[in-house]
């Protein structure tokens, strides 16, 4: 069995909905507040343990009650917190708007800002033991870039996933086997709109997997030298908070089984159509047994 480690941050998510957005200086009315579990490297992890029965994850909490629950939250997952570290500081905190289904996000990094390359060394065997290593952009860049060199040392598949974007340095592209953007994100990064330009400036000759995620479209990915869609299933979306994370928690947790590109994809795929179809970030994704199930009722 291989082992998939997650570097990256831990969040509590404080969400509530609106039917319409506020302008500048403007009160609406909200409903359903509620507080969840979140922040991309912990929603990824919660992906994989719950699709693949284990996870180990590297990063930080803080020293505050959310802390508190975020690591226990962790571990209530089965995510292995060895590399998790209690932060002097505030955990981080992401103040989300859900409207028409789609989301608004504010961010406090926090603990976040907190994970350090002396931290990565810290937890060296954890990458050392690890086949896959999953990065997102919401911990310091340069222990992104550190971590991600290391796991290449020691022979690590490093998967990137570019958000919140950013323009990526030469240096971590370098590094990653795997980059998953929205199509969103696929712009910033390469300066091209149009989704195929996007994945050909990024696919290095077929040497490197690149899937562009679409929302509602599905995603575009290369198989080696062969650009392929894959469509959505459709779904009524409620909250696609945690939609691209559910998707590489998909994608991983079935190449790390030995699955066929075509199929790691469909199954991430399903993963994300449930997760959308739900309110809340880690909560929101399905089981293993659920994405199978639902896999099967598609024609």
């Amino acid at each position: 069995m291989k082992n998939i480690l997650i570097i990256g941050s831990i969040n509590i998510d404080l969400v509530i909905n609106t039917d319409i957005l506020p302008k500048l200086g403007e009160t609406v009315h909200g409903k359903n507040f509620m507080t969840s579990y979140g922040g991309k490297g912990a929603n990824q992890a919660i992906a994989v343990a719950k699709l693949y029965g284990e996870a180990d994850m590297i990063g930080a909490v803080g020293n505050d009650e959310f802390g508190k629950l975020l690591k226990t939250n962790l571990e209530n997952n089965a995510i292995r917190t060895k590399g998790v570290k209690i932060a002097d500081t505030n955990s981080g905190v992401a103040v989300i708007t859900v409207c028409g289904g789609d989301n608004h996000i504010i961010l406090d990094g926090g603990a976040n800002d907190e994970v350090s390359p002396a931290w990565i060394d810290a937890n060296i065997d954890l990458i050392k033991n690890a086949d896959i290593v999953i990065f997102q952009l919401e911990i310091p860049m340069g222990t992104i870039i550190y971590a991600a060199k290391k796991a290449k040392e020691f022979g690590c598949k490093v998967l990137l996933n570019p958000a919140p974007a950013a323009k990526l340095p030469d240096e971590l592209l370098a590094y990653s086997d795997i980059i998953v953007p929205n199509e969103h994100e696929a712009a910033i990064i390469t300066g091209y709109s149009d989704e195929e330009t996007a994945l050909k400036a990024l696919w290095d000759n077929g040497k490197r997997t690149v899937i562009i995620t679409l929302g509602n479209k599905g995603c575009l990915y290369n198989d080696g030298l062969t650009i392929k869609k894959q469509s959505a299933f459709p779904v009524k979306a409620i909250d696609s908070t945690a939609a691209g994370d559910s998707f590489i928690g998909g994608y991983c947790s079935a190449i790390a089984e030995g699955k066929t590109m075509d199929e790691a994809i469909r199954f991430a795929t399903a993963v994300s159509a449930i997760t959308v179809s739900r309110p809340g970030a880690g909560a929101s994704i399905p089981t293993r047994e659920e994405a199978e199930a639902f896999l099967n009722e598609q024609i």
